[in-house]
């Protein structure tokens, strides 16, 4: 294999690596949601608990983000990643074999893990993928969603087969960090190399100031905001379908399709948002969609709410990659993008972490998932403030 060859072929498989670490960040979360009515019933959990639950993950996030781009500057980015992977598979397997407390342990240990994935993988696109940045965030954006989409209504449908029980559903889903692990491995020899030209010397760049950036502050807000509507949706969304009066895999496969929606969104958005200066029209857009969608879930009590779930995925997979665009489009540096992907991701989560907790909370207090849906509402339309100002034509 000649030198060009040889190039070529570790840019593949780390373009591979990359997509698959894409499929690992939201699949072992989205598959928790149909299983509630399993976990609830062999575990004795309560919704507050449950949502306690769901919300370790954003957590985890939050407190984490900030630590992995340190981490990444002693180990590289894919070395870092790497070792995610690894502990993620851990806690996709591990996390289904006690009671409530192992699993809720098992969920931290998801949520640590992930958190690496979110945080470096759009400062790796940046730093590798120069010229087609749009079209590998598109990519990895819809990589992430399909999987994602996948793990919903798969899981509900292998769990009520009466073949497999919930536990292997949940567990299924440790195939894509093992994938992404054998990818690295494929790439080993060029790891120490890549990482000593797109990542190694970051601690000479002057310390950046994201923490002291208005405009920073707002991309944080955005990304928080928009995460907390998806993941809330994941944890309670075929609750909320259930108490509609449709069953478990109708509920499953209709989260599906609210997550399928967000394809052509994922790919698109980031392509088009490469190319302009501002992008206020579209996160205001998105806003709305979100806003609409969720309004329609509020009031449909037919299938006409499909309708309604399309527009919220159209919104969320907008919103979300809008998101991770920002960290690339209005950071100067790698280093600036990896700081910038740090702090939103942190405080981002942790905000975002308040939405299963809160809506599971409040459906217990209320007996109804109305007043949840609302405060989603609520969140929708400070979605499309803080996207607006996000869109502005500025760099940190």
């Amino acid at each position: 294999m000649n030198l060009e060859t040889k190039k070529t072929y570790y840019i593949y498989m780390l373009l591979i690596a990359i997509l698959l670490v894409g499929a690992t960040l939201r699949s072992p979360i989205a598959s928790v949601g149909p299983l509630v009515p399993h976990i609830k019933s062999d575990l004795a959990m309560s919704n507050t608990a449950i949502g306690f639950m769901n919300t370790l993950p954003l957590i985890a996030f939050g407190l984490f983000s900030p630590l992995v781009p340190k981490i990444a500057a002693k180990l590289g980015i894919e070395v870092t990643l790497l070792i995610s992977m690894f502990i993620l598979s851990f806690g996709v397997i591990f996390r289904v074999f006690g009671d409530s407390t192992v699993l809720i342990l098992g969920t931290l240990v998801v949520g640590i893990a992930i958190s690496a994935g979110n945080v470096l993988t759009p400062s790796l696109i940046k730093s590798t993928f120069i010229k087609n940045t749009g079209f590998v965030v598109g990519l990895y954006s819809i990589t992430m969603n399909l999987i994602s989409a996948l793990s919903s209504g798969l899981t509900s449908s292998i769990a009520n087969s009466g073949t497999f029980d919930w536990k292997f559903a949940m567990q299924l889903w440790v195939i894509f960090p093992v994938l992404a692990i054998v990818a690295f491995f494929l790439r080993f020899p060029q790891l120490k190399v890549k990482e000593n030209l797109t990542f190694g010397n970051i601690n000479n760049e002057i310390a950046t100031t994201v923490w002291k950036s208005k405009f920073a502050w707002a991309i944080t807000l955005y990304m928080g905001l928009q995460s907390l509507i998806p993941y809330s949706l994941f944890a309670w969304l075929p609750q909320i379908l259930e108490t509609k009066g449709f069953n478990g895999n109708q509920a499953g496969w209709y989260m599906t399709i609210f997550q399928l929606a967000m394809l052509p969104i994922n790919f698109i958005i980031p392509i088009i948002t490469s190319k302009m200066q501002k992008q206020s029209f579209l996160t205001l857009t998105s806003g709305i969609f979100l806003v609409v969608g969720l309004l329609g879930v509020l009031l449909i009590n037919n299938n006409w709410v499909i309708v309604f779930l399309v527009l919220i995925g159209l919104g969320t997979g907008a919103t979300y990659s809008l998101a991770m665009m920002f960290f690339v489009l209005k950071t100067a540096t790698v280093k600036k993008s990896s700081d910038l992907s740090g702090m939103a991701q942190s405080i981002g989560y942790i905000l975002a972490a308040s939405g299963p907790l809160l809506l599971g909370i409040i459906s217990q207090q209320t007996g109804s998932w109305n007043f949840s849906i609302i405060l989603l509402i609520l969140v929708g339309v400070l979605v499309s403030i803080f996207g607006f100002i996000s869109g502005k034509d500025t760099k940190i």
